[in-house]
């Protein structure tokens, strides 16, 4: 894939990413009658994408603070380096994927963010 613009490569992928996790999520949900559905969104930083995670019961439906906000992972915004969050405005030190890996096998992805431990 040929980006007219590389530096907002991560960014692209990012929301790419963010679109398919979010319907893989809603559809777990539904079959498996839950009452709310996972949703991710991101907020962004000046060095960090930050990807949020938030409980919903609609699939269209927005964030709301009163659902609860977590940060989910970072993604660095030159590199497409993901990261675990070590805090609500940090990461962890290590990168744990690239954000290629996981377009490539968004199913690697879980609501949980285990796959972000190194193991």
């Amino acid at each position: 894939m040929t980006f007219c613009a590389p530096e907002l490569k991560a960014e692209y992928l990012t929301e790419c990413l963010i679109e398919v996790i979010n319907e893989r999520w809603w559809l777990d949900m539904t079959e498996s009658d839950h009452p709310y559905a996972h949703k991710a969104f991101i907020r962004e930083g000046r060095k960090y994408l930050k990807i949020m995670m938030c409980d919903v019961t609609s699939k269209h439906e927005d964030y709301n603070p009163r659902n609860g906000g977590r940060v989910f992972m970072f993604v660095d915004k030159n590199t497409g380096d993901i990261y675990k969050p070590a805090s609500l405005n940090a990461p962890a030190k290590g990168v744990r994927f690239n954000i290629d890996f996981l377009v490539d096998h968004p199913e690697v992805v879980d609501p949980y963010g285990s796959f972000l431990y190194i193991k």
